[in-house]
C-alpha cells in the first residue's frame, strides 16, 4: 500500500493501526515503571487509618472513621479492616448488624473482609475476598471490586500516594525526621502528603476545601515486626468465583 495516500489506506495497514499500536507501547512501558517502582519498594506491615467529613447542603456534618492493616509485600497485599472491641465482643455473642444499602446481591459475609490483592508484572490485577468464617477465598471479577471495597487502583493501595503522583507537587522544604513534605492546590482544593522516604509510603495526606466543609485524613504507622503472614491462614480453604455470592 506504498503508494496510497494515508486517508486511502485500508483499516488493517500499519498506517491505520500506527496509534493503537503507539498507546499499547506507551501502557507497557508504564506497567513495567510501576513493576520496577514496586519491586524496589520495602515490605511492610502499616496501620491506615481514614477520617472524613462533609458538611452537606442540608447542613448536616457527617462523619465517618475506619482503620485497615495493610501487609504490603512484593507485588502483593492483604488488606484487613480493624474492628472496634465493642463490634467484635457483640458479635462474638452472635448478635446481627443492620448495614445500609449495598450494590449488587452478595452476601453479608463479604463486607468489610479481608482482600487479598496480586499485581502482575503487565499491570493486571487479581483480587481475592477472603471469607474467613466459611472457609472460603472467592475470586472476584472486575465488575464487582467496589463492591468488596476495592476502589481500583493497585498503585494507591500500595503506597496510599503513588510516587509517580509527587512529581506532580511542589516539595516543601527539606526532608525532616526521614519525612518529605509535598504540596498542590486544584482549584479550592488543597493536598499536602507527608511521604516517608526509607520506606515509601504516605505517612499522611490531608486534602480539604477553602471553605472547610470537606476534609479527608489518612494516617499510616507501621506495625512492629516481625512482618506477619495473615496468607497462611487461608492454606487449604476452599476456591470460588463471586458468582457464588450473588442471589
Amino acid at each position: 500500500m506504498a503508494g496510497l495516500p494515508a486517508a486511502a489506506q485500508p483499516a488493517g495497514s500499519a498506517a491505520a493501526s500506527a496509534v493503537p499500536a503507539a498507546t499499547s507501547s506507551k501502557a507497557a512501558d508504564a506497567a513495567a515503571r510501576t513493576t520496577a517502582a514496586v519491586q524496589a519498594t520495602p515490605d511492610a506491615d502499616l496501620r491506615i487509618t481514614y477520617e472524613a467529613m462533609s458538611v452537606g447542603s442540608d447542613g448536616v456534618q457527617r462523619s465517618s472513621v475506619y482503620s485497615n492493616r495493610v501487609y504490603r509485600r512484593k507485588g502483593q497485599l492483604w488488606i484487613e479492616r480493624e474492628l472496634p472491641a465493642a463490634l467484635r465482643q457483640s458479635q462474638a455473642h452472635g448478635h446481627e448488624h443492620a448495614h445500609g444499602p449495598h450494590a449488587g446481591h452478595a452476601h453479608d459475609e463479604a463486607r468489610a473482609a479481608p482482600l487479598s490483592l496480586r499485581r502482575a508484572e503487565d499491570g493486571k490485577v487479581s483480587v481475592e475476598v477472603v471469607l474467613a468464617k466459611l472457609r472460603r477465598v472467592i475470586s472476584v471479577d472486575e465488575a464487582h471490586h467496589g463492591n468488596v471495597g476495592y476502589g481500583g487502583s493497585f498503585e494507591n493501595a500500595y503506597w496510599i500516594v503513588p510516587p509517580a503522583a509527587l512529581q506532580g507537587m511542589e516539595r516543601v522544604g527539606k526532608p525532616q525526621g526521614g519525612v518529605q513534605r509535598y504540596k498542590s492546590v486544584a482549584g479550592e482544593q488543597t493536598t499536602v502528603v507527608d511521604w516517608d522516604l526509607a520506606n515509601q509510603f504516605a505517612r499522611r495526606v490531608e486534602r480539604g476545601d477553602a471553605h472547610g466543609i470537606e476534609r479527608i485524613v489518612v494516617t499510616a504507622t507501621r506495625l512492629p515486626g516481625p512482618l506477619a503472614q495473615p496468607w497462611k491462614s487461608i492454606e487449604g480453604y476452599d476456591r470460588g468465583d463471586y458468582s457464588d455470592l450473588l442471589d
